[in-house]
């Protein structure tokens, strides 16, 4: 006998569980429920079997390593693309090379059928294909079979009682004889209910049903997943698992129930019938359970009370909190010191219930609420992370953070506009001066902060999700230590409410748009040789464009495109392939220009060193600031990044380097020919520990120790530094030849993934 299980599915109605988990591996009673179809299958001689994969199916993989069990030898089937149940059942069918009659058979439903059985009925019928049937009370979830004779004639999926007219349901096991592989298309989404069962009916194909009277339940919902295990514990269930029970002096436990290994329990605590508790499980002392689940590595304080619901992997219950019938607590989260969850409310993973809260509704997004910066500053779903309740209290933070005054500006649209005034509420309730300048972009808001001398500046962005940029005067990013004060503000709510008649004024300030284009006309007072036009996927940015590119172009020149992206930050100058200058080319440009004008330049750590190079031929110097500094060794060099406009504007960037270029009356491709040659690669590699492990590793070999560290010498060189969330690696090589710029990258990142191995 030779299997394939289909174990691609997401279990969306099982989440938060299966939020971070493929549903085969959820556990009963201790033990995946993949763990138990192979005890089946092993049961009855299959010696071959493949998993389908799609859905966190590495883990499957991995949890499966050896590549055998009890006699199977087992393979791995990834979909790319979902290719629903019948084509990803011909894909694995025809990498394992199976001939005929085979078994398909689900991952994630629990059942004790008897295969053998099963497959000599579909042999003697002489069936092209047969389905294992089952009866059910209640056939509403289920695809309904009307047979004849033992023969199909007929499905009614998922009807309403009214519309049932069998009480047989297809479990979603079959036995197929090789001619069902060529009704199904390869790589195509093709699914046996839908398409090729009823093709099989129209062409008059044999299609048995072979109705069992075995135990058969799809873990499809948290009831059928409680539910499933009572009758585990009951007997109902022929199948393997753990069923001792330790004695623990001062608790009480009422069998049936499961008990998994290293599981501490305190005195007087009640395990009642129907419970099962996995490993690695403390419970404190006079805790009562009754007909709960509570995963691996869960922890459970003293008074707590857990009455029919679900306690997911490393989640904390603290003193006295209560979880009530059909109520999950997801993975990692933490219920507060006498908080409940009412009946059926479900805690996505890693959130945190505050103490004494009667939690009544689901807690999808955020932590109630939490935030972190990650590389494009605060960012997240709108009205689901990025909430007005948010915002205010983002405001309330920014106070802490920029004392007195800070400027605001959104984008367009009543949600942009909505969640700005919040922030400025929320600001202004905290004691702090608002200048609000409605509708305008980031590089305007950025030159306004120039001009005010404004200590900070946030700049609001709203589709589906939504981006709070949160900077420094003069565009540079916040240094650690404004990051953890935003950060206390708003998951610890530390931050301060000014008194009934402190509020702070929030004032309207229209003509930022308007000084920053007076600003990018002083900067267009050259002609260029190029007839120039801006492509930008931001309406403010182009607007303010259109004056001083079209001051400068030359209609009758060669096309010259210059590329801004959307926050209007970087830029790069395009004339052909062959004649085009990125943002790090364009920086050196003028950066070089301002030095041979006798002035040093500041430019992010992570540039590439051309501008050094550049240095070499001007005895100027170069300062490098970071993006999150910790210590402010990195002061001067941000105070003089500050008097730079053209290293956080694409605009001025683009305008100061034509004006370069045209200065020289020479091409951009001539001009570029003259600059310090560097080619460059960048990427970005997720990691699964802390980044500091892996750093620590490699510093040895580094030649400084900043803001992450560098691998070889200036030239030919690696910056590997964390992202801000700490989930991933930034790597950021440079070299003569991007050939050798890419080598290097390779090299560190298989140094990288070799120590994550370890």
């Amino acid at each position: 006998m030779k299997a394939v299980i289909m174990a691609g599915g997401e279990g969306s109605r099982l989440r938060p569980m299966t939020c971070t988990l493929p549903k085969p591996m959820v556990k009963l009673c201790g033990r995946p429920v993949s763990e138990y179809i192979l005890d089946l299958l092993s049961k009855h001689g299959c010696t071959d079997a493949i998993f389908t994969l799609r859905y966190h199916g590495s883990q499957i993989e991995n949890h499966f390593d050896s590549r055998r069990y009890k006699g199977i030898n087992l393979d791995f089937s990834y979909e790319d693309e979902p290719l629903g149940t019948a084509g990803c059942v011909k894909k694995a069918a025809e990498l394992g090379g199976f001939e005929d009659n085979f078994i398909v058979i689900s991952g994630d439903a629990m059942c004790d059928f008897n295969l053998s059985a099963a497959l000599s009925h579909h042999i003697k019928s002489g069936a092209d294909a047969t389905i294992i049937t089952t009866q059910v009370d209640d056939p509403r979830e289920y695809g309904c079979v009307i047979s004849k004779n033992g023969f199909i004639t007929g499905f009614s999926e998922k009807p309403s009682y009214t519309g049932a007219v069998s009480d047989y349901v297809n479990t979603g096991v079959y036995i197929l004889s090789k001619k069902i592989l060529g009704l199904i298309p390869p790589d195509k989404m093709w699914d046996f209910s839908k398409n090729v069962f009823p093709q099989m009916l129209k062409e008059g194909l044999k299609l048995a049903s072979y109705e069992e009277k075995g135990y058969w339940c799809d873990i499809g919902d948290f009831t059928s997943y409680k539910r499933c295990q009572r009758d585990m514990l009951r007997g109902l269930v022929s199948c393997e698992f753990k069923r001792d029970i330790p004695q623990i002096d001062g608790a009480k436990i009422i069998a049936p129930c499961y008990i998994g290994n290293n599981v501490k329990i305190g005195a007087g605590t009640v395990i009642n019938a129907g419970c099962v508790i996995g490993d690695n499980v403390t419970l404190g002392k006079n805790c009562k359970l009754w007909e709960s689940v509570v995963s691996d590595g869960a922890f459970l304080a003293d008074r707590t009370k857990c009455n029919g619901g679900i306690i997911c992997e490393n989640a904390v219950m603290e003193q006295g909190s209560a979880v009530y019938e059909d109520a999950v607590l997801g993975s990692g989260s933490i219920l507060g010191r006498d908080s409940s969850l009412e009946p059926k409310v479900k805690i996505w993973d890693n959130k945190a219930i505050p103490k004494e809260t009667m939690q009544r509704e689901d807690l999808k997004y955020g932590n109630t609420p939490s935030a972190s910066f990650d590389e494009k500053g605060v960012s997240g779903e709108t009205n689901s992370d990025i909430t007005p309740a948010f915002m205010t209290k983002l405001g309330s933070g920014g106070a802490a953070v920029f004392g007195d005054r800070v400027i605001v500006s959104c984008g367009s649209g009543n949600a942009a506009s909505v969640l700005k005034a919040c922030f400025c509420a929320g600001f202004s309730g905290a004691g702090g001066k608002v200048i609000d300048c409605g509708v305008t972009s980031l590089p305007a808001l950025i030159h306004l902060s120039r001009v005010m001398n404004a200590s900070g500046l946030v700049n609001i962005e709203v589709s589906s999700k939504s981006k709070i940029t949160i900077l420094n005067k003069a565009g540079l990013p916040l240094t650690r230590v404004q990051e953890r004060k935003l950060e206390a503000a708003l998951n610890r709510g530390d931050y301060r409410n000014a008194e009934w008649d402190g509020f702070g004024e929030i004032k309207a300030f229209k003509n930022a748009s308007l000084l920053y284009s007076g600003a990018l006309e002083a900067a267009s007072e050259f002609s260029c040789r190029y007839k120039v036009s801006v492509n930008c996927g931001n309406p403010l940015i182009t607007a303010a464009a259109a004056v001083p590119m079209q001051k400068i172009s030359n209609p009758s020149g060669e096309p010259l495109t210059v590329n801004i992206n959307r926050d209007g930050t970087k830029a790069e100058l395009y004339v052909s392939e062959r004649e085009k200058a990125d943002y790090t080319k364009l920086v050196t440009i003028v950066g070089y220009d301002i030095m041979k004008k006798g002035f040093d330049v500041a430019v992010p750590l992570e540039f590439p060193s051309t501008v050094e190079e550049a240095a070499k031929l001007t005895g100027k110097t170069v300062k490098r600031f970071y993006r999150c500094s910790n210590d402010n060794s990195d002061k001067s060099a941000r105070e003089l990044a500050a008097s730079q406009p053209f290293l956080f504007d694409g605009l001025m960037l683009a305008l100061n380097a034509l004006e370069v270029i045209s200065a020289s009356f020479v091409t951009l491709g001539k001009y570029l020919e003259g600059l310090p040659q560097l080619e460059t690669e960048n990427r970005f590699l997720r990691i699964h520990c802390p980044p500091q492990r892996i750093l620590s590793k490699l510093a040895d070999k580094s030649n400084g120790i900043s803001e992450g560290i560098f691998l070889g010498e200036e030239g030919n060189r690696v910056l590997l530094r964390s992202s801000r969330q700490g989930d991933g690696l930034f790597l950021f090589a440079e070299s003569y030849s991007q050939e050798t710029a890419k080598a290097l990258c390779d090299n560190v990142e298989m140094q990288v993934r070799t120590l994550l191995g370890k």
